[in-house]
């Protein structure tokens, strides 16, 4: 089964407005405690050392850090790239990378500066990249203001919209990526106004996107996240749906089970036991099915709907390529098990009533072929009698080894009888009984009109069968069997 795509229905962000805040100081208490120790000495030294070093470099840009407080950019850009010139080892430093990335932040807000400098968000990103990298921790980015983080963050959400409505996934789904990078570092430095650990509609854009794209492994990612945050909604079913299909697919029942029972908690008013069986359909073979069954019943955790399952997997299964007899009729038992199992718990199921009924209809079409093959065998073997020979005592022997081939597939046949009305009785007993559930509805569903039909079909040439049976020998049985018989073919038009 493939769950559905979600459309998210939103509105473009023309007139939203963001509420971040946005700190551009920050004080730092470092409490270090005098130890004599002397690896703690090293250590202290060492850090002294560093923060000389960072201060050092904060001065080399202190005139850029000047010129952006007073929103001259196309100033501190200048002011930039003089340090640069005269310090090109700066190139490649955490500082240079944060405040080239102020400077375009900056520029990129300024009508009138950007048709200069049309790559200023392109600038952005890249330094941002850089910087990242750079420093890790983003203290510069703390301590001077993160304008440039929410700028990325924002412009990608926005494009990643207009993408996203006209269906351009690939590209919805990068700029959504990138819209979950910034949205990230933005909510985990807790420089948002809102305490949320994650943008959650990021996050599921981000997923719609890749899944309309074919992205399988990305999107799992990003449902995954909103499953594990227990975010639900009805609009987010297909995301639950979606991830248990995937993992279907992968065979890994520790996680599937795992998001199995998530989906359930999460949704109890919907149904999953469809996955369940679809798993188990598409990953175990018909001898692990049978085990599994044998388990599950035996720990009487089943439901009516898993029996019901069972059932067709098992109908299902005797009609594979390759299945031997014998497991042909083992499958067929199987089946009537486990629907009868399922009617038990509800006897209004005439799904299940009626295929127990077929199960054992199954059955009587097996014994009747062999009963079939043995009548075939017995004309052969009438066809190809020799001819008798003229020695009195030879043809007393021919004889009697004739009889003995006939009789002994007479017996065989004698043999079924029984077995073959036990099965006949039994496909109408349970036929009837789901016939008995629909019968009188005012109107019926397509399934309910189906199993009808079927009903009606089956039980005629049944009672039919029966009438045949006994015509001759038990005349009043044949008549009533033959009434039976008309009953139900009179029915056929009915529902059709």
């Amino acid at each position: 089964m493939q769950p559905t795509f979600l459309h998210l229905k939103i509105q473009l962000w023309n007139n939203a407005q963001l509420d971040f805040n946005h700190s551009n100081t920050i004080t730092l208490i470092a409490i270090i405690q005098n130890k004599k120790s002397k690896s703690m000495k090293k250590m202290i030294g060492f850090l002294a050392i560093l923060i000389s070093f960072q201060s050092v470099q904060a001065q080399d840009f202190e005139k850029v850090k000047n010129s952006i407080l007073v929103t001259k950019f196309e100033n501190a850009k200048l002011e930039y790239e003089k340090i640069l010139t005269k310090k090109p080892t700066l190139k490649t430093s955490s500082e240079a990378a944060y405040w080239k990335s102020r400077i375009y932040s900056g520029i990129n807000k300024d009508s009138s500066l950007l048709k200069k400098f049309p790559d200023a968000f392109e600038q952005i990103k890249t330094a941002l990249e850089e910087y990242i990298k750079a420093d890790p921790a983003l203290a510069i980015a703390k301590e001077n203001g993160q304008d440039p983080f929410f700028d990325v963050y924002v412009k990608s959400f926005k494009e990643g919209v207009v993408a996203f409505n006209a269906k351009n996934w690939k590209v919805a789904a990068a700029y959504f990526d990138q819209a979950v990078l910034y949205s990230d570092i933005i909510f985990a430095k807790g420089w948002a106004s809102t305490k949320q650990k994650f943008d959650t509609t990021s996050i599921m854009y981000a997923g719609y996107s890749h899944q309309n794209a074919g992205n399988v492994e990305e999107t799992m990612g990003y449902y995954k996240r909103l499953i594990d945050s227990k975010i639900t909604s009805q609009d987010l079913i297909e995301v639950y749906r979606y991830m248990l299909v995937q993992l279907i697919a992968k065979k890994d029942k520790i996680t599937f089970d795992t998001y199995y029972q998530i989906a359930e908690n999460a949704y109890p008013k919907d149904s999953w036991e469809d996955f369940k069986s679809e798993y188990i359909d598409k990953n175990l073979n018909m001898e692990e099915k049978v085990k599994l069954f044998d388990e599950i019943t035996a720990n009487g955790k089943i439901s009516e709907i898993e029996l019901q399952m069972f059932g067709d997997m098992f109908m299902s299964g005797r009609n594979a390529e390759g299945i031997s007899a014998e497991n042909n009729e083992k499958y067929i038992l199987k089946a009537a098990d486990a629907y009868k199992r399922a009617y038990s718990m509800n006897n209004k199921n005439y799904a299940a009533a009626f295929n127990v009924g077929i199960s054992y209809y199954n059955q009587y079409t097996i014994l009747d072929e062999k009963y079939s093959d043995n009548i075939r065998a017995l004309q052969s073997l009438n066809s190809n009698k020799p001819a008798p020979p003229k020695d009195p005592k030879k043809k007393a022997t021919l004889d009697a080894q004739f009889k003995l081939q006939v009789d002994s597939i007479k017996k065989l046949n004698t043999a079924l009888d029984l077995p073959i009305k036990e099965k006949v009785d039994a496909a109408i007993e349970w036929i009837e009984k789901a016939f008995s559930v629909i019968k009188d509805k005012e109107k019926l569903d397509r399934s309910e009109k189906n199993v009808a039909s079927r009903s009606v079909d089956f039980l005629a040439t049944l009672y039919g069968f029966k009438r045949d049976k006994t015509r001759g020998k038990d005349q009043k049985a044949s008549d009533e069997y033959d009434a039976k018989y008309n009953a139900y073919d009179k029915l056929h038009d009915k529902y059709q």
